[in-house]
């Protein structure tokens, strides 16, 4: 039977409440965060979780934010990946387990394609999906609780190769394949030694304090430069081809011509920090 309007209308507010009781969407100053905000659960993703995702990231974005902080609520985990409970609706079907899978890509493929940094600020366990989404992160900063590993091999499962390949990306194959294949978590120390953290601090309130200030780091930095610093680097990481000399070299010189890079000089000029627009 059809859904009326009324009902559909219905049906999204429901969906909206859903998703706002367990995603913290909020703008501190120019700096973005999202909060996934399960911890009964340790903070696990449903599938309408990850939509939810899409759409925080997307509204954010259009609200003119200028770095995004991705974390988890509370102390036990940033995300401990999928919801368990939820397997047996979402990978009951092939048609299922692929808009699943690719709720998650979507997600991922989204941060990564973001024109501006994203920091994943990480205390306690990031599993699964919750690694996924941590590794589509620029950067990761953790506390000395924080525990990272991929346990599909545990489950009888394998993840996708998008989510792969940003693992090798991010650690290089060696590295990707001991996580991969032991399905072993790996605790601060050594996710700091081989690129899954950048950070580590003491504690949860540390972090949420380094995060807003790595973001407001970024907001100092011309908006331009910084896209096109990210797009350059993750072009290279994923095998696009090297654009021709003098095409890289007219959209470095691009740079040169925006009000930024002028506003750039008359604040060198005048010893003061420059106020930079985007444009």
């Amino acid at each position: 039977m059809a859904v009326m309007m009324s009902d559909q209308s219905c049906l999204r507010s429901i969906w909206e409440a859903y998703v706002e009781t367990f995603l913290i969407v909020e703008q501190r100053g120019p700096v973005g965060w999202i909060t996934i905000n399960r911890p009964e659960k340790r903070n696990a993703i449903s599938l309408e979780m990850w939509y939810g995702l899409q759409q925080a990231i997307k509204e954010l974005e259009r609200s003119g934010i200028r770095a995004l902080v991705i974390t988890g609520a509370g102390e036990a985990a940033f995300a401990s990946g999928a919801d368990i409970m939820e397997f047996e609706d979402t990978k009951r079907t092939p048609e299922a387990a692929r808009e699943s899978f690719l709720s998650v890509d979507d997600t991922c493929r989204l941060l990564k394609e973001l024109p501006i940094p994203v920091i994943g600020a990480i205390d306690g366990y990031a599993i699964g999906g919750g690694l996924e989404l941590a590794v589509s992160c620029d950067f990761r900063i953790g506390t000395q609780r924080a525990r990272l590993g991929i346990t599909s091999t545990k489950m009888g499962i394998t993840i996708g190769w998008g989510h792969i390949r940003r693992l090798v990306e991010a650690l290089g194959p060696s590295w990707a394949l001991d996580l991969l294949l032991s399905s072993r978590l790996v605790d601060a120390d050594e996710a700091l030694r081989i690129g899954l953290l950048q950070r580590i601090v003491p504690d949860h309130a540390m972090l949420l304090k380094e995060a807003q200030a790595l973001g407001e780091l970024f907001v100092e930095r011309a908006p331009q430069a910084l896209a096109w610093v990210k797009k350059i680097v993750y072009d290279i990481t994923t095998g696009v081809a090297a654009p021709a000399p003098i095409d890289d070299a007219n959209a470095a010189i691009r740079c040169f011509e925006t009000a930024d890079f002028q506003e750039a000089v008359q604040a060198f000029r005048a010893k003061r920090k420059p106020h930079f627009t985007g444009h």
